[in-house]
């Protein structure tokens, strides 16, 4: 959200701090072109050098200019409503946070400007945020059918001759990443953010753990922990194939050595945010009969379904099931975050219920 927002800034040849430290806020028509980009997907925005005579910003970003690609006949993709409102109340509240700081820091005569124009922009601007009804469910993410898990992991196995990958050393760590997604239902920044001590050499586990601006992590945006540190076990074969990536395929690029993550590019730096985003395009590609919707966050989503699926199995009740999954996934013991991820499930149930209720109908052929 943040880069989207000063890559917009970055364009205009607005520097923000020094703007709020005249007292300014951004004008009407300047948070309009922020609430427009942030209708469209991140990969259908280009990158473009910004003029070397902007001045920086304090906080520090890549100083790139965002334009649209404009493909012949093709319109740009646009996210979906929830996604766009999302992205513009995070702008407006971090916004009006910088404004209040740098506010405080003002003489009485500008800080009150400042805090009168906030206040009457981001009205404006919070009246573009797109309404979510939360009746509306159709269309909503889900994790992948048990035929489509398969299919998956039948295309991306290793030996695959569907595999879309050609060196082995790819082949093998895309596969790990797709398996480790599925059997911990992590998040695609909590799989790159783990490093080779985070694993457990006696035992088949693996921690997770939050560690923000970490210094051995090179990356410009480093990968991210949203939930708290938990300890995951594996199932001896999984970490067996954990182990035996990092021992025959990982330790062969020597650049790779001078970094603790786990998974890796193939010139051994730790793999980017964007890059899993073009694992799964690649994916797709490979096999058009999976979900266009397919990302590493649909795994996250397949994950608490198949929980869900083993819970009623095993007879878990209701109380039971929410904890359990809020341990594993590193939510609070009160968290209702599960509802998010557990669509498929509820919707299976919801129809079985519904075809129950039918059965009691008389509706013989007259």
């Amino acid at each position: 959200m943040l880069a989207l927002l000063y890559r917009e800034l970055a364009k205009a040849g607005i520097d923000l701090i020094h703007r709020l430290g005249r007292g300014q806020f951004l004008t009407i028509p300047e948070l309009n072109r922020l609430a427009d980009a942030a209708q469209y997907r991140l990969d259908d925005l280009a990158d473009e050098d910004v003029d070397e005579s902007c001045s920086s910003n304090v906080i520090a970003i890549k100083r790139i200019r965002m334009r649209r690609k404009v493909a012949v006949g093709k319109e740009l993709a646009a996210v979906c409503v929830t996604s766009h409102a999302s992205r513009l109340q995070y702008m407006a509240d971090y916004l009006e946070f910088l404004a209040t700081y740098v506010g405080a820091t003002l003489s009485s005569v500008l800080g009150t400007r400042l805090a009168q124009e906030t206040a009457q922009a981001l009205r404006a601007f919070r009246a573009e945020v797109p309404r979510v009804s939360k009746r509306a469910k159709l269309g909503a993410r889900e994790g992948l059918s048990r035929e489509d898990q398969d299919r998956l992991l039948k295309v991306i196995h290793p030996n695959s001759l569907n595999n879309p990958w050609k060196r082995r050393f790819v082949r093998q760590r895309n596969w790990l990443i797709v398996v480790l997604l599925l059997a911990t239902g992590m998040r695609r920044g909590e799989l790159l953010g783990l490093q080779i001590r985070d694993l457990d050499q006696r035992l088949p586990k693996l921690r997770i753990l939050r560690r923000a601006d970490a210094n051995d992590d090179p990356r410009d945006t480093q990968p991210g922990t949203k939930t708290y540190d938990r300890e995951i076990e594996l199932r001896p074969a999984i970490m067996r194939s954990v182990w035996s990536y990092i021992n025959r395929q990982r330790r062969k690029i020597k650049a790779a050595r001078k970094y603790p993550q786990l998974i890796v590019a193939d010139d051994g730096q730790p793999l980017s945010l964007k890059s899993i985003d073009k694992i799964f395009m690649q994916i797709r590609d490979a096999c058009p009969g999976l979900p266009d919707t397919l990302t590493s966050h649909v795994l996250r989503h397949t994950w608490n379904d198949r929980f869900s699926d083993e819970a009623e199995i095993m007879g878990l009740t209701d109380a039971v099931e929410e904890k359990a999954r809020n341990e594993q996934q590193g939510w609070t013991d009160n968290s209702k975050s599960g509802a998010t991820y557990t669509r498929r499930h509820a919707s299976r149930k919801g129809r079985e219920l519904s075809l129950k209720l039918q059965e009691q109908l008389d509706v013989a052929d007259h």
